[in-house]
C-alpha cells in the first residue's frame, strides 16, 4: 500500500521533488479541499478519538492552532489530513500513557520497601533470588517501555511535520513573497541600480 499524497502546497514548498508538471499540480490542487475556519468549526473527531480523553483534548488543542492559522488566511489542514490528525491524537494519548507507565515502573523499582520487608522475613537463599528477580523485572520493563516510548516519539515527530504542528514545518509552508520585476528606466543601467 502506498503513502498518501502530500498536500500540493507542501510539495511545492519542498521544491517539487517529484518533478510534477504544472498541469498535474493544478489538477491536484483543484482536487484538494483546504479546510478554512468554517470547515474547521464543523469538523468532528472520529469515535476512537472522542472516546479517549487525552486524545480528544489534544484534538481540540490542534484544531485551536489550525483555526488561529485559518484566521490569518493560512489553511494548513486539508481534507486528506483529517485521518492523520486523528491518528496523531491517538498516538499522542498512547505516548502519554507509556510515560505514566514508565514513571510507575521506575517508582516501583526504587521504592519497593514492602517487597524488601517481605524479602528480609524469608530465608537467605530466597532473598538473593527474589532481589535478582525484582531487579531483572524492573530493568526489562523499563527497557521495553523506553523502546515503545522512543517509537511513539518518532511517529509523533513525523506526523507533526506532515500536519504542520511544529514551527519548522509551519515556516516551510509559508510561501515566499514574489519579487516585482520593474522595467529598467532609461538611466537604470547607469549608477549601479540606484537610478530612478
Amino acid at each position: 500500500m502506498g503513502r498518501n499524497a502530500k498536500p500540493v502546497s507542501l510539495h511545492i514548498a519542498q521544491g517539487n521533488p517529484n518533478r510534477l508538471t504544472k498541469e498535474q499540480l493544478q489538477q491536484r490542487q483543484e482536487a484538494e479541499v483546504k479546510l478554512g475556519k468554517t470547515e474547521l468549526d464543523k469538523l468532528k473527531p472520529p469515535a476512537f478519538v472522542k472516546n479517549d480523553v487525552i486524545a480528544f483534548t489534544h484534538w481540540k488543542q490542534c484544531l485551536k492552532e489550525y483555526k488561529a492559522a485559518a484566521a490569518q488566511d493560512i489553511n494548513l489542514l486539508t481534507s486528506s489530513d483529517v485521518g492523520l490528525l486523528a491518528m496523531y491524537c491517538k498516538t499522542y494519548a498512547e505516548y502519554e500513557r507509556l510515560q505514566k507507565s514508565y514513571q510507575t515502573i521506575d517508582k516501583v523499582a526504587y521504592d519497593s520497601e514492602q517487597l524488601d520487608e517481605y524479602i528480609e522475613d524469608s530465608d537467605e537463599f530466597d532473598t538473593r533470588v527474589k532481589r535478582q528477580l525484582r531487579s531483572m523485572i524492573a530493568v526489562d520493563g523499563l527497557l521495553r517501555i523506553e523502546t515503545a516510548i522512543n517509537k511513539k516519539m518518532d511517529m509523533l515527530l513525523k506526523m507533526q511535520d506532515r500536519l504542520f504542528l511544529n514551527p519548522l514545518a509551519k515556516v516551510k509552508n509559508v510561501p515566499k513573497p514574489q519579487k516585482k520585476e520593474e522595467a529598467p528606466s532609461r538611466f537604470g543601467r547607469f549608477g549601479g541600480g540606484r537610478g530612478g
